[in-house]
């Protein structure tokens, strides 16, 4: 009876939380379908068993064997949940649809008995234990090397530390939970198949309860974590500003430069690093110096050449430099060095009498779109937002 009370309750809960989901759908354009589709079927799920195991409804039957496989649906779901929120997406790709494949052949195996008295089951029912195990265990090695990649490990993502930090940590919690709800599930499924009963997933179900429980809460306590990473931080500018300071992010040039390099250098640079190894500090000096104080950016075409002829010095010797003593290319330094001199000149007042278009042609932009998209790059915000916060502020 209390098994059966938790699951219905977790379905409401559930429930519940596909209801803010789905009222968010209009201020949310990039939420995650697989999110909403995953927190759709373990309802129904739970929905299904808890009613009917109160007598609340008959005439949906709570299903095991085979049928209880379709719920691993559930796997690369998750799978395709991390995937869309680190690279947000708007499109689906008939290529995830590779991803149930298995899950087919799995039903597939053990609903033709001829098939399941053939070699696949020459261990017997521990099969299933074995393949749902290997399954399992292939997705969460994939999920994690996703969000180690791109998210856990990662420090050069262009978002406020704020915002990256709340995704961060809920992907850590989520995927935490979905490591011990692979363990529970699979705990379940060994003595289910040990007892010789049909595979229902049902064995650990109070402890299957409390990790959806967790998750389901915290979507309802912390909303914002629904919209993905790229589109987090402009959802909440409305209700954070931005901190308008920006030399935390844009002194970052700084930081990028590498006195004593630790990459494999052929022959000629070896010798070239000889030439020049005493000059470096004054290199990265000047370099600033024309970057920030004489703006040779604004020049569309400002290249390599351009920088050694101003310090008087071979091309090779600048080439050299952001090859081995630089931790940015030196066309992200360039959009860093530009996006900077927009910065300054806004807050001299250029636009006051100037608009966005001329600000990007003024600062070395081609057109307005590149500048727009390094604008937001760099700082995190569209040029309006940050007009807009930094007027309100």
């Amino acid at each position: 009876m209390i098994e059966s009370f938790l699951f219905l309750f977790t379905s409401i809960v559930g429930i519940v939380t596909i209801a803010l989901m789905i009222t968010s759908y209009k201020s949310n354009p990039f939420y995650n379908v697989f999110l909403l589709l995953i927190i759709v079927i373990v309802s129904f799920r739970f929905f299904i068993h808890g009613s009917y195991e109160l007598g609340i409804q008959t005439f949906l039957e709570p299903k095991k064997g085979p049928p209880s496989i379709l719920y691993l649906i559930l796997i690369p779901c998750f799978f395709l949940y991390y995937k869309s929120l680190v690279r947000q997406k708007k499109a689906y790709s008939p290529k995830d649809l590779k991803h149930f494949i298995f899950i087919i052949f799995l039903y597939v195996i053990n609903t033709d008995t001829t098939l399941k008295e053939s070699f696949l089951f020459h261990y017997g029912s521990i099969t299933n234990f074995i393949l749902i195990g290997v399954f399992i265990l292939f997705y969460l090695v994939l999920i994690f090397r996703l969000l180690s990649n791109n998210i856990w490990f990662k420090k050069d993502i262009p978002i406020s530390d704020i915002h990256f930090s709340l995704i961060k940590n809920w992907s850590i919690y989520l995927f935490t939970l979905n490591v011990l709800g692979s363990i529970a599930l699979l705990a379940s499924i060994y003595r289910e198949v040990n007892s010789e009963s049909m595979i229902s997933g049902k064995s650990m179900a109070p402890f299957i309860l409390v990790f959806w429980l967790f998750i389901f809460f915290k979507i309802l306590i912390s909303p914002e974590i629904l919209y993905g990473l790229p589109i987090l931080n402009k959802k909440l500018l409305k209700f954070t500003p931005p901190i308008l300071d920006t030399e935390q992010n844009l002194e970052s040039t700084n930081k990028n430069w590498i006195l004593e390099p630790e990459s494999k250098q052929n022959h000629q640079d070896l010798k070239l690093q000889e030439k020049i190894r005493s000059n470096i500090s004054g290199y990265i000096n000047e370099i600033e110096k024309l970057s920030h104080e004489e703006c040779i950016f604004r020049n569309p075409k400002a290249s390599f050449t351009d920088i050694a002829n101003k310090l008087g010095v071979p091309t090779s010797h600048i080439v050299y430099l952001f090859k081995y003593h630089s931790s940015i290319s030196f066309s992200e330094f360039r959009m860093h060095s530009r996006i900077k001199d927009s910065l300054n000149l806004i807050d001299q007042g250029y636009l006051k009498t100037n608009t966005l278009e001329s600000l990007a042609y003024k600062t070395g932009f081609a057109s307005y779109n590149p500048f727009f998209s390094a604008f937001k790059k760099v700082t995190t915000y569209s040029p309006q937002d940050y007009l807009k916060f930094k007027k309100q502020s």
